[in-house]
């Protein structure tokens, strides 16, 4: 589990879970999201005014999953796991992960908390309004081999891909690669499946976590960071992506 994960588990958050047990059911679902939950007496899904229900998040976290991975999953085969964070929440999430890297960087472990103003950077403002319905966290994890799984996170509202990876063993074996390599493998990547076209964008910075290579990247005429292409380095596989506020919120965890 990385940090990104531990920082939203941290955070307040509703699980919901469908073939795990009801062991992740341990918040009261009717007081965590702002939006009005209408509940249907006649099944047992509860459904959230303006943002997707748990069938449609389904379906499109396996979509992603066979899209971006090359699979051809099934429902069937996967068992399934779902958090959803409000809109405020994760602006506060990103507000103290933002605090917490700028500290970390400048060395000044006495640096005040920012106020209430400085809840985000405000040059995301456009793109954390389009989550007006806040973001659902899901993971796939194959019935078969549980060591094998996907994180997906969704827009809740439109369920747009805002940041996947894979979870699990190498697919291929270690490799003598070198950066030109893995470079000419995520441009690859990002013009068959990527949400901008590679001549948007600007390599920006490069971190690693253990074997994980994360190649950011910022717009042509801007430093705003638009998107992130995680690789196993030593395999030169590309193993997900995350983009806009989920890109900066993965730079930020690696503080």
């Amino acid at each position: 589990m990385n940090k990104l994960i531990l920082l939203i588990i941290g955070a307040a958050f509703m699980i919901l879970s469908t073939g795990c047990g009801s062991v992740f059911d341990t918040i009261p679902k009717n007081t965590v999201l702002v939006k009005k939950i209408i509940q249907d007496p006649k099944g047992d899904e509860i459904e959230y005014e303006g943002v997707l229900s748990q069938d449609a998040v389904k379906t499109l976290s396996l979509q992603a999953v066979n899209k971006y991975f090359g699979e051809n999953l099934t429902l069937d085969e996967l068992q399934f796991e779902l958090m959803a964070i409000d809109q405020n929440k994760f602006k506060d999430l990103l507000r103290e992960a933002s605090f917490r890297s700028t500290r970390q960087m400048k060395d000044d472990k006495s640096a005040p908390y920012p106020d209430e103003e400085h809840q985000y950077p405000p040059e995301y403002k456009k793109e954390l309004d389009q989550m007006s319905g806040g973001l659902y966290y899901t993971t796939l994890t194959k019935s078969t081999n549980p060591i094998e799984a996907y994180d997906i996170v969704l827009n809740a509202r439109d369920g747009e891909v805002m940041k996947i990876s894979r979870i699990g063993p190498s697919r291929t074996p270690p490799s003598d690669n070198n950066k030109e390599k893995v470079f000419d493998i995520v441009d690859k990547f990002i013009k068959e499946k990527g949400s901008y076209k590679p001549s948007e964008l600007s390599l920006k910075d490069m971190t690693y976590w253990g074997n994980v290579g994360e190649l950011y990247y910022t717009g042509k005429d801007s430093d705003k960071i638009k998107y992130c292409v995680m690789v196993n380095w030593p395999t030169s596989e590309v193993i997900g992506f995350s983009k806009d506020v989920m890109a900066l919120l993965n730079l930020y965890s690696r503080y």
